[in-house]
């Protein structure tokens, strides 16, 4: 046992350093938790009353107003920001000088048109953008006769809150995009958990072979404890990468609130993410048992590229499915490819995710991904000998399958 601990701990220092599987299970889900943060900052405030008007441009602006709407400007512009030009002419002279960015010109019949033309040197479409809150605020005082709490009450008229005086029904979320996405994000995140892991396993042991090392180990370890480290060590990665993008889940239906249009109470349910780990870490088992096989059969990882397609086709026709599970989730399919095993890990998630799914399921499922990964793990173990390890054939589906029965050397 103690030699099966070395060897986790070893693969779990290499796992650390290879750059691609860090992005992937660290880097990816906290480039979405900064996105998220953004939107949700950008999004908190809707808009309400101005009190303080930020120029949008760094040089000053003009305007020019036949109409004279605009008497003086409110208290809250910052001073020598707007100048006013007593025509067009003068407007455009300070704006080939330089003196002001651009110009405003409000329409003479302004009243009956609401029409205001911007005037600046260049505009390019794909890089500037015009700002006009400030010169809408200025025009609604200048209409509001100068009354700023009239102004800010026609800027933002209503200040609504709803009450609903029936209780809280169990579809009231039914419509909201997060609710609506949850049963394929799961569904996601448990895929990419056991593939991404899976696969970097195949290359562990693959690029150990390829460089003679796996000889060398297995003079002083017995095949079971090689491949046994070599899952724990990645199935313990594979279960911190799906607990970070969990984290990241439950910070956004928690924390999401208006700026992401979360439903006020809304909670993901805490037993989901409790059989979302188990399936990981039980799907990854069989898949990962598999995935290090074909390493050992192969002798380069790029020769193990159409073999573990075929390997990973129970996982992929699961997710194919899962928009057919979701949709019935009590159906015979569902719950057929809810508890076969290979299929198991992606499809009783999404049945959890639209449906209440019974105990006894959810446990004969789990025990029967776990014998399953036993017997996978014994198999496979036969593909670790000495005969099997020095033949440079390429590895095909046929093959691998006699070696795993043992009928082929």
């Amino acid at each position: 046992m103690n030699k099966t601990w070395l060897i986790m701990k070893a693969e779990i220092r290499t796992t650390l350093g290879r750059k691609t599987f860090m992005l992937f299970a660290f880097g990816l889900p906290a480039i979405l938790g900064i996105i998220a943060l953004a939107v949700m900052v950008i999004n908190r405030d809707g808009g309400g009353p101005v009190e303080e008007v930020e120029p949008p441009q760094s040089l000053a602006e003009g305007y020019v107003d036949p109409g004279n709407l605009i008497q003086s400007l409110p208290a809250n512009v910052p001073a020598g920001w707007l100048q006013p030009y007593a025509d067009e002419a003068a407007a455009q002279s300070a704006l080939e000088a330089g003196e002001i960015e651009g110009y405003y010109v409000i329409a003479a019949d302004y009243l009956e048109t609401g029409d205001v033309l911007y005037v600046k040197e260049t505009f390019d479409p794909l890089g500037d953008s015009i700002q006009s809150q400030a010169m809408e605020w200025i025009l609604l005082t200048n209409l509001a006769g100068g009354d700023l709490s009239l102004a800010s009450a026609l800027w933002q008229p209503l200040n609504l809150e709803m009450t609903s005086l029936a209780p809280p029904a169990e579809d009231s979320y039914e419509d909201n995009w997060f609710v609506e996405m949850m049963p394929t994000l799961m569904t996601l995140i448990l895929y990419m958990v056991i593939l991404i892991a899976s696969s970097a396993l195949i290359a562990a042991v693959a690029e150990e072979k390829k460089n003679r090392v796996m000889e060398i180990l297995l003079s002083s370890v017995t095949p079971t404890q090689f491949i046994g480290g070599k899952i724990l060590a990645l199935g313990f990665m594979g279960l911190l990468m799906f607990a970070a993008y969990v984290a990241l889940m439950w910070v956004v239906a928690t924390f999401g609130g208006q700026g992401l249009n979360i439903p006020t109470g809304y909670e993901v349910p805490t037993n989901l993410f409790v059989w979302a780990s188990v399936f990981a870490v039980l799907g990854y088992a069989m898949y990962g048992s598999l995935m290090a096989g074909l390493g050992a059969l192969a002798p380069d990882v790029k020769d193990t590229r159409s073999t573990s397609l075929l390997l990973m086709a129970p996982m992929i026709l699961a997710y194919m499915f899962n928009i057919i599970v979701i949709e019935v989730p009590n159906g015979i399919l569902a719950i057929i490819l809810s508890l076969f095993p290979l299929t198991s890990p992606v499809s009783m998630i999404s049945r959890m995710t639209a449906t209440d799914v019974p105990t006894w399921q959810l446990v004969l499922a789990a025990a029967l991904q776990l014998l399953t990964a036993l017997l996978i793990v014994r198999l496979v173990a036969r593909l670790f000998r000495a005969q099997i390890l020095l033949s440079g054939a390429a590895p095909s589906p046929g093959r691998y399958l006699k070696v795993l029965l043992g009928r082929a050397a």
